[in-house]
């Protein structure tokens, strides 16, 4: 087993110490795969960990069976597979591991139809599009997309939050529909998070480029860019951001800097299948900064908050009430 090997075992388990968060820091910088598989290992643990007594396992060996457990069922079935049934491949990711297949024979291929994918509140999914196309679908989001795409184009709807991961095609570009806007690109990675009850949509590039069409004005963005564009005022703001972290919530963590608290509730909402009442005219205008897990409950935020806004809140089931201290 290699040094890196060992640290990540330590890491997963919260028994690192600063120097090896340090060698750990340095190796996800090396390569953004290095970063991948660091919180895939972790989930995977995280996960296995809700169900199971940890005392009563040994790290390496047990990593290394749940991996395995993992790996053959990822490999059933290739992208090719998948292109050839143009089939939608949806990896669902809550407590547990699993997935399922929404797919099309070929006398269902010749008369193309609309396929809605809903993720429920504290959920994390998966697709793979026809086309090649991966999408992460967050917590409370409806993404609706054709069973087959037309020879000139791909267009999809979102209401919600997602990442996108678009499959290059010069001669079909990839548009995302949003309630007030249009996202398109040919090849490039992005997230987009356009709620209903939400008054803004946020889109972040993360790599390529893309092409905003806001009624009849055209933005272009490029790496490292966000557009905030309020649907009441129609007004679109441009500015610079670390892309990684509006989309982490893919890798299991939620990353807020300097947000609206009281959309921040609605995220926490989400994410862990929640209903949050608070005292709004105290907790209007605040603002919060900090990492929520999914592998954590919303108890966790509650106690983050608390570091910074004085508040005492009551969780019955899943209603939460937060008070003025």
């Amino acid at each position: 087993m290699s040094e890196i090997e060992t640290i990540i075992q330590k890491y997963i388990q919260g028994k690192t110490s600063e120097e090896e968060n340090q060698q750990l820091q340095q190796w996800m910088q090396q390569s953004p795969e290095n970063k991948k598989q660091l919180f895939a290992e972790k989930d995977i643990w995280d996960t296995f960990s809700f169900h199971s007594n940890l005392k009563k396992y040994e790290v390496s060996s047990e990593l290394g069976l749940l991996k395995k457990r993992i790996e053959p069922k990822q490999a059933t079935i290739s992208l090719k597979q998948i292109l050839k049934i143009a089939a939608i491949l949806l990896v669902t990711f809550g407590l547990g591991w699993g997935s399922r297949f929404i797919s099309f024979d070929s006398k269902q291929i010749a008369e193309v139809s609309m396929q809605e994918i809903f993720v429920p509140k504290g959920q994390v999914n998966q697709v793979f599009l026809s086309d090649g196309t991966r999408i992460w679908i967050n917590s409370e989001t409806k993404l609706t997309t054709p069973s087959v795409f037309e020879p000139n184009e791909r267009v999809v709807k979102l209401n919600g939050e997602a990442f996108f991961e678009v499959a290059k095609d010069k001669k079909r570009p990839f548009r995302v529909e949003v309630n007030g806007q249009q996202i398109e690109v040919l090849g490039t990675s992005f997230n987009v998070r356009a709620y209903d009850n939400s008054n803004e949509i946020e889109t972040t590039l993360e790599t390529g480029q893309i092409q905003l069409h806001t009624g009849s004005q055209t933005t272009l963005l490029k790496p490292g860019e966000q557009s905030l564009f309020n649907k009441s005022e129609r007004q679109l703001v441009i500015s610079k951001v670390n892309p990684e972290t509006f989309s982490s919530w893919k890798d299991g963590r939620y990353e807020f800097q300097n947000e609206d608290l009281l959309e921040v509730f609605k995220v926490v909402e989400r994410w862990y299948d929640v209903e949050i009442t608070a005292d709004e005219n105290y907790l209007n205008g605040m603002r919060f900064s900090g990492v929520i897990k999914r592998n954590k409950d919303a108890r966790h935020f509650l106690e983050l908050l608390n570091l910074t806004v004085p508040i005492r809140y009551e969780i019955k089931t899943d209603k939460i009430r937060i008070l003025k201290k």
